[in-house]
């Protein structure tokens, strides 16, 4: 069985973390992919980060249709910082030691991934995938990891936070049914600040 394990913030999960998903699911022959979302990710800083019980509900409305796409908590249910080394033996064990796991990464990804916890053992835990971003340019790829130029889209979730909190649509950006949750936090959000 191949298992793909898409993880990250999800800061709002967007379109095109979909149509990524989409591209892996089809170019790498996966069975499932489990969308991973973290509580929070050791290397950066958690300033911007939406509430997770929000992110996680994000990602349910948006994996609805998706028929070989699941969300996994395995990461928000640990307390702290979530590590990969962890989630890929998470995943092994629950599948078994024959599934063969893809883990998938954005591009920006490769800037700091010699700071990994474990990275020479997440590399065999699992074949990484590096998944090109229209925002990132990509250097020398470090060995052991697969560099997949799935044309991704130019949506960047750090713009559609800024887009939210300035009031402005997100419409096309987010999968539908999560636009209107996010509006809605956003709202409660200024109302909160100016009272």
């Amino acid at each position: 069985m191949r298992i793909g394990v898409f993880g990250g913030s999800f800061n709002p999960v967007h379109r095109g973390h979909l149509e990524l998903a989409r591209a892996a699911a089809a170019e790498l022959g996966l069975d499932k992919l489990f969308f991973v979302p973290s509580r929070q990710t050791p290397l950066k800083s958690g300033r911007g980060l939406l509430p997770v019980r929000l992110r996680v509900e994000l990602l349910r409305r948006s994996l609805r249709k998706e028929p070989r796409f699941f969300l996994s908590l395995c990461e928000t249910r640990r307390k702290g910082a979530s590590f990969t080394v962890d989630t890929l033996k998470y995943f092994k064990k629950k599948f078994g030691k024959k599934t063969v796991l893809y883990f998938l990464a954005g591009a920006d990804t490769l800037k700091n991934l010699s700071r990994w916890k474990s990275l020479p053992e997440v590399l065999r835990l699992c074949r990484f995938v590096v998944c090109s971003r229209p925002d990132v340019r990509v250097g020398r790829v470090p060995l052991g990891v697969i560099y997949q130029p799935f044309g991704a889209l130019e949506i960047s979730a750090s713009d559609i936070r800024r887009r939210l909190a300035a009031g402005k649509s997100v419409r096309g950006l987010v999968p539908p049914g999560t636009e209107r949750l996010l509006r809605n936090y956003f709202r409660s959000k200024v109302t909160h600040r100016t009272v």
